[in-house]
């Protein structure tokens, strides 16, 4: 069956007079994206924050070069916002691996303005003053490189901060980390891609 050139043409004039109009689609191009090494002698550390109802709570992961979990955190924030729940976590994957004994950390982050702040671009605001202050303490003694990823490169870090929001409690894993957890590093460390269309 042959189509003619001008059957596009007498498709959208009886679509028009019917009063259907036509609305161009624009599509995005789709991203295959992958867990990546960090620097050599670089561990990654991946916080997120989330926040539902007003209740705040953060979670991350700590990565070696090998894409090897080696430890894992939630933690309760209560009342606050999506802001304070990233910084926070933040501040808490810091602290973390400076109490591990890590003190080179490649931090991968899925929120431009946390990275930003971390650069000392934009104004912070002040009801965050004091845990930026912390952060800024506690990355005195350590050497942090901060990167802004895509959050399908944060799921793990996503997971772990809902659970700090659905359990309402703080709790750190070096051993037995929780399944799911287990299970979306192994695909980390396979090469499984994400793919993000928006």
């Amino acid at each position: 069956m042959k189509v003619a050139k001008s059957s596009l043409a007498s498709l959208r004039n009886a679509l028009s007079s019917w009063g259907v109009s036509l609305v161009p689609v624009r599509t995005r191009p789709i991203k295959i994206l992958r867990w990546s090494r960090p620097p050599p002698d670089y561990f990654i550390l991946n916080p997120n924050g989330a926040c539902a109802d007003r209740i705040a709570a953060g979670g991350g992961v700590v990565w070696d070069n090998r894409c090897k979990l080696m430890a894992a955190f939630h933690s309760f924030y209560s009342s606050g916002t999506n802001n304070l729940a990233e910084s926070r976590a933040l501040l808490d994957g810091l602290s973390l691996c400076w109490d591990i004994g890590i003190d080179r950390i490649a931090v991968r982050v899925d929120s431009k303005l946390v990275a930003s702040w971390f650069h000392c671009i934009g104004d912070i605001p002040w009801s965050l003053a004091r845990w930026w202050s912390k952060i800024r303490e506690v990355t005195q003694v350590l050497d942090v490189i901060v990167a802004h990823v895509y959050m399908e490169l944060n799921t793990p870090a996503d997971f772990m901060a809902t659970m700090g929001i659905q359990t309402s409690s703080d709790q750190i894993f070096q051993t037995d980390f929780p399944s799911h957890l287990l299970g979306l590093a192994r695909l980390d460390r396979l090469g499984i891609p994400y793919v993000r269309n928006r």
